[in-house]
């Protein structure tokens, strides 16, 4: 007993003061998802940016049907009817529903039938309408163009979403890493607490304290292992991995510090950057459509054109045919040509009216864009605050983690000796534990800076590309 007391004793001792993790676990790169490839699947893999330029697409169709505005319409027309024809004088709106009725005057209704027949080809126009045409073509590009920018939008935000996911994984892994560490030292501590207690030398309380550390220590484990698994599982949603491929790749650590140092201050918010150019499309787009309003309201040009041919069982001279096939047969034949210009005054109200809502859009639109340069100005500044302290912080941690390791292994000596209790061991080894844990936190607050700067910067491709040269030298 004495000696598998003392063998746990020296291997805790000697583990607190290399610093080294008291099971090594090789970190390879053969069975990683690296995060560029994350990006590429998730990229082609994820439904919604489908739609997003399914939607672009169909922006690009109604361009195709607004260019053919001008296209004229033709219309064919083939009646044949059967009925009465009893007319008296005196005009009339027809108001799309009342039937035209043409044909004599007499003094008494007529019961008898008359067959009738028409076929008409009409042409109407609009070959002029003061620029209305061009104005409802810029507009539609516009909206095909900001269909588009949406898609970009989405783009980005999936690469954040991957981005902010990969370095949740680096981040959870890294802590389950130190509790299974932490278990194993608590673990060692209870190994040596319980000979201790045993030979009489410490009171039986000293070694329940000791299992409830390393009960807490393996709670704690469970609840990163959980949060581990719920990003992954995220992550498997966005790239459409299986959750047992997708393991992050340790090796961008090893690059963080040279990545912090290089960064620089000149950095400014891109006017390439997808929400930036989203919002200023929808100003753009809300011009646009002001113009089009504008321009409806304007005089219209048009040319007419018809001709018609028309048969009848009646005769000029107040005869009905019994046989009403015969009106099946056209006899008069007519074509008419015209060019008209229409201008409806009563609209111009209307188109104020439009024309000052559609400001008041256009100037929220406006607004909307300075907002987001404000908010993407702000978030690149934080960035740049956080690079800085995060850089002073990591090359600060390394003299906590030493002097919290010192710790540990000094108040396990001492208890070893008699000089302390086991309150006193547990602590240190909660410091040490502490210290470990804000490493890594510390860590995954220096990748997000660095990538809100990239957010910010619309330099999200560069940055991974340069961990990408980095992770392979």
């Amino acid at each position: 007993m004495i000696k598998k007391h003392a063998a746990g004793m020296w291997r805790l001792l000697f583990c607190l003061s290399a610093g080294l993790p008291l099971h090594v676990r090789a970190q390879t790169t053969g069975n990683s998802l690296p995060l560029q490839q994350a990006i590429a699947l998730t990229l082609e893999h994820y439904p919604s940016l489908k739609a997003k330029k399914t939607l672009s697409k169909a922006g690009e169709a109604h361009t195709i049907d607004v260019r053919h505005n001008w296209w004229p319409a033709v219309r064919l027309v083939e009646e044949t009817t059967i009925g009465t024809d009893n007319g008296l004088y005196g005009s009339y709106f027809p108001l799309g529903t009342i039937p035209s009725t043409s044909g004599g005057i007499r003094a008494a209704n007529k019961s008898d039938l008359m067959s009738g027949n028409i076929a008409m080809a009409q042409v109407q126009w609009e070959v002029y309408n003061f620029g209305a045409y061009r104005t409802q073509r810029e507009e539609a590009i516009q909206q095909q163009k900001v269909a588009g920018m949406d898609a970009d939008i989405t783009a980005n935000d999936l690469m954040s979403a991957v981005v902010r996911d990969y370095l949740g994984m680096l981040q959870y892994r890294a802590l389950m890493k130190i509790q299974e560490d932490n278990i194993e030292r608590t673990r060692s501590v209870q190994r040596a607490v319980t000979a201790i207690v045993l030979h009489g030398l410490k009171p039986g309380v000293d070694s329940s304290i000791a299992a409830a550390e390393l009960s807490k220590a393996r709670l704690n484990y469970l609840d990163i292992q959980n949060s581990y698994r719920s990003v992954r599982l995220h992550m498997s949603m966005l790239t459409g991995l299986d959750t047992s491929a997708i393991q992050p790749d340790t090796l961008y650590n090893s690059g963080l510090l040279a990545l912090l140092a290089a960064t620089t201050d000149t950095s400014t918010v891109a006017a390439s950057h997808p929400v930036l150019q989203y919002h200023n499309g929808i100003l753009l787009q809300q011009q646009k459509h002001e113009a089009v309003i504008r321009r409806a309201a304007l005089p219209k040009v048009s040319i007419l054109a018809a001709g018609w041919m028309r048969g009848s069982s009646g005769q000029f001279d107040d005869i009905y045919n019994k046989n009403l096939w015969t009106g099946l047969n056209y006899s008069r034949y007519n074509y008419l040509a015209g060019l008209a210009l229409t201008y409806n005054l009563a609209d111009i109200g209307h188109t104020r009216d439009r024309v000052r809502e559609q400001r008041l859009k256009t100037k929220a639109a406006a607004e909307q864009v300075q907002t987001t340069q404000a908010v993407l100005n702000n978030s690149l500044q934080q960035a740049k605050l956080n690079i800085h302290t995060a850089l002073d912080k990591l090359q600060e941690m390394p003299a906590q983690l030493n002097a919290a390791r010192a710790a540990a292994l000094q108040k396990m000596a001492l208890y070893k000796g008699g000089l302390t209790n086991i309150i006193e061991v547990t602590n240190a080894l909660y410091l040490l534990n502490r210290a470990e844990t804000d490493m890594v936190q510390t860590r995954n607050a220096a990748w997000q800076a660095l990538f809100t700067q990239a957010f910010a910067a619309n330099a999200i491709n560069e940055l991974v590309q340069q961990l990408e040269q980095a992770r392979m030298q």
